[in-house]
């Protein structure tokens, strides 16, 4: 059992394989290499669902029927890789990433980059080139999911990036949905607002983690460029490629990278898609990407993410909203201890929160400041920071000990809610927030045991599982 950190300067911190390499030394356990041949469509899913129940490990499929690349898929399925990428043990991750120094570095243009080994335009450009993979018999088709889009500002020339899913709906052609209302659907409302009727955009398909951390993940004010973010977990420049057929700037050690133009005016069939709540969700903002080339490493790596409430998909949604909104609500509660979106809420929709000696009303305060940061929260459960909130079972045994039903929890209605959620009225939805603190001092004494034999107890398991 690994409980030591990664050293970031074991591998290029702007290049996945070289992240990989080094991971796969550090924890062989942890990268799985498949060699037996596998259909491409629902075939990686179900065997990645079935080593989730074992351990969550990262699979190298290497010989997928039909594919050129090998495929990686549960990549980031466990907090042990966000770690490593981060250089820090596990239990510092949340911290370590709300503290991040995320000061803007401008990204470094290069002349070429491994992303231009291969590229493909004109009629050489062909979406069944890549192995996009049907992951679930209820989606409508071949779905691209680890699609990281990069578009500018069609005001400020500003750089976003953000996650959508892509359904391949033709030789050059995706189906898309921009429901998430975030900043790359603000930039389609205003560019139709000046008349545009195109956006370009990149989609980036398989980078090192902290460009991912930094870009594709990160939320922040609109008015930021997140290739100068990424810029700051790198501690360096972001080193990138100028477009071959778009304007668009392309991360110089991408494994794959599609360009191409979001078509602001398609009414675009797309759907349905399994996604993060567990079900077939056919909501969709039915926009069209055309797409004018096809760009990759000579030995490029496909990294797919399995949609649905798989551990990938659900631990890139929990893990950076925990520590972005530990880092929110800390700037009014800093008594705020920890933050945590479990799977059992779809790591969106339900949030633990720990608090230090909070004040009377204040576990109400900060449930009502969570719903406000991020509009998706259904739930949230307050303990207080003597309660595990990454052990559920602690949560729960603080909502039986020190909840009363009658006074301890609270109803928020016709709330903004998250457009996925199966559950909710055109969008709307009904917010529910537990104080689970103890609402009297002194409280009942929890058993306990001296904390020297408690360390020495972990060091000994550790050792031996």
């Amino acid at each position: 059992m690994k409980d030591h950190p990664m050293d970031p300067k074991s591998y290029d911190r702007q290049d996945l394989r070289s992240f990989l390499t080094a991971f796969e030394a550090d924890r062989p356990e942890k990268l799985v290499r498949i060699k037996e041949e596998v259909n491409l469509d629902y075939d990686t899913t179900a065997i990645t669902f079935e080593f989730e129940k074992h351990g969550s490990p990262m699979l190298m499929f290497e010989n997928v029927k039909g594919s050129r690349f090998p495929v990686l898929m549960n990549m980031y399925g466990a907090r042990d890789r966000f770690a490593a990428a981060l250089g820090v043990p596990e239990d510092k991750l949340i911290e370590r990433w709300a503290n991040t120094d995320a000061t803007p570095i401008a990204p470094e243009i290069q002349e070429t980059g491994p992303v231009l080994d291969v590229v493909l335009t004109g009629d050489a450009v062909d979406l069944s080139y890549l192995p996009i993979m049907r992951h679930f018999v209820e989606d409508g088709g071949a779905y691209l999911t680890n699609a990281m889009f990069i578009a500018r500002d069609p005001e400020t020339g500003v750089r976003n990036a953000s996650f959508h899913r892509m359904q391949v709906n033709g030789k050059t052609r995706f189906g898309t949905s921009l429901h998430s209302r975030r900043h790359l659907w603000n930039y389609a409302r205003k560019a139709s607002a000046m008349g545009l009727k195109e956006l370009p955009v990149v989609i980036v398909v398989g980078c090192h983690p902290l460009i991912t951390f930094g870009s594709g993940l990160w939320k922040g004010p609109i008015s930021t460029d997140e290739y100068e973010i990424a810029g700051g977990f790198l501690g360096e420049p972001l080193k990138v490629v100028q477009g071959v057929t778009g304007p668009i700037e392309i991360p110089a050690f991408a494994e794959i990278a599609i360009e191409g133009k979001l078509l602001l005016d398609a009414d675009e069939n797309e759907g349905p898609f399994g996604e993060f709540t567990g079900y077939a969700s056919e909501r969709s903002t039915r926009n069209a990407v055309e797409v004018s080339s096809i760009l990759h490493r000579k030995d490029a790596i496909y990294h797919t993410i399995i949609p649905g409430i798989s551990d990938e998909h659900t631990m890139l949604l929990g893990v950076s909203q925990e520590a972005r909104q530990l880092k929110s609500l800390r700037v009014q509660y800093p008594n705020v201890t920890a933050v945590h979106y479990p799977k059992s809420g779809t790591c969106l929709l339900h949030a633990y929160v720990a608090v230090k000696d909070p004040a009377p009303g204040e576990p109400s305060n900060i449930a009502m400041a969570a719903f406000g940061d991020n509009l998706s929260l259904k739930l949230v459960i307050v303990v207080d920071a003597d309660v595990d909130v990454y052990d559920e079972e602690q949560v729960m045994w603080a909502v039986c000990t020190r909840f009363q039903a009658d006074t301890d929890m609270d109803v928020v209605r016709n709330g903004m809610g998250a457009i996925l959620d199966p559950s909710n009225r055109d969008g709307a939805t009904a917010k529910l927030m537990i104080d689970a603190t103890c609402k009297t001092r002194p409280y009942a004494k929890r058993h306990s045991l001296p904390a020297d034999v408690t360390a020495a107890a972990r060091k000994l398991v550790q050792s031996l599982v």
